[in-house]
């Protein structure tokens, strides 16, 4: 009799931790009630740098400014306006992210001098000869959103990316628009930043990679302050450094226009 008494008590302490873990879902979620709460914040200006490295090593270069807004219900506004080369001054990109759908994207080329919207068939192009697609961008701004309905997630356990441990996510796209397979999130388990992106396609290797390192606070705000994107079968590249972010300058919404677009930066 007292062997069968013992024999629930072993099983509940060694089902205990188990039952206790957290998924998928709830560190997502976790992540999402930090954005909103003690990282929110409404608006952001950063200035940044592009450097492009193809399958041959040639390097080329951008410098743009980047403005962002949130608005309710996880909608956001962003323009962006490319400084430097000359090959690409005045050329500009305006977005406006939806959630649950894909956004409308716009942009502007200075010798056509007129704004060219992006369609469903140009969402997989480049974006101004960079590693990141128009669909891309899309996906890295929503993806903090995603519910369920939008990717179903599963972890798969912990690793660590450049000293830092992580939760490693796999995120299976229910929605045709987001167009890959599976999304591989890696995120810092005690900060809940990502570390690491992978996106497949139909192949069993990853398509593509993005890393985020030297993470540092603005305020309460982490911000990567070093973004790699890598094409991994085309052999190219794209490093993207904050030269400076600032948040919550009250922009205004007139500022994330068509009209905006073609003035430049003001």
């Amino acid at each position: 009799m007292r062997r069968r008494v013992l024999i629930p008590i072993v099983v509940c302490l060694v089902a205990a931790p188990t039952l206790g873990a957290e998924t998928a879902r709830q560190i997502l979620d976790r992540r999402k009630a930090l954005d909103d709460t003690a990282r929110h914040w409404v608006d952001r200006r950063q200035t940044l740098k592009f450097r492009i490295v193809d399958r041959h090593g040639g390097v080329r270069t951008r410098d743009l400014e980047l403005a962002e807004k949130r608005y309710p219900d996880d909608e956001r506004k962003a323009i962006v306006f490319f400084l430097s080369p000359p090959e690409v001054k005045g050329t500009s990109f305006l977005a406006f992210t939806h959630k649950g759908k894909p956004a409308d994207q716009w942009l502007y080329l200075p010798e056509l001098e007129r704004v060219r919207q992006i369609t469903a068939n140009t969402r997989t192009q480049s974006f101004v000869g960079t590693d990141l697609t128009y669909r891309d961008l899309d996906i890295l701004t929503e993806m903090a959103s995603w519910t369920e309905a939008d990717a179903t997630s599963s972890l798969r356990g912990e690793e660590t990316v450049d000293g830092v441990p992580c939760h490693v996510i796999d995120l299976a796209p229910k929605r045709d628009d987001i167009g890959y397979a599976k999304i591989v999130l890696w995120l810092g388990r005690d900060d809940l930043v990502p570390r690491r992106l992978e996106f497949f396609g139909d192949e069993p290797e990853a398509a593509k990679r993005i890393e985020q390192r030297d993470i540092r606070n603005v305020g309460a705000i982490p911000v990567a302050y070093d973004t790699k994107v890598e094409t991994l079968a085309a052999g190219s590249s794209t490093e993207i450094t904050v030269v400076d972010t600032k948040f919550n300058q009250n922009l205004s919404d007139d500022a994330f226009s068509q009209r905006a677009l073609e003035q430049g930066p003001q």
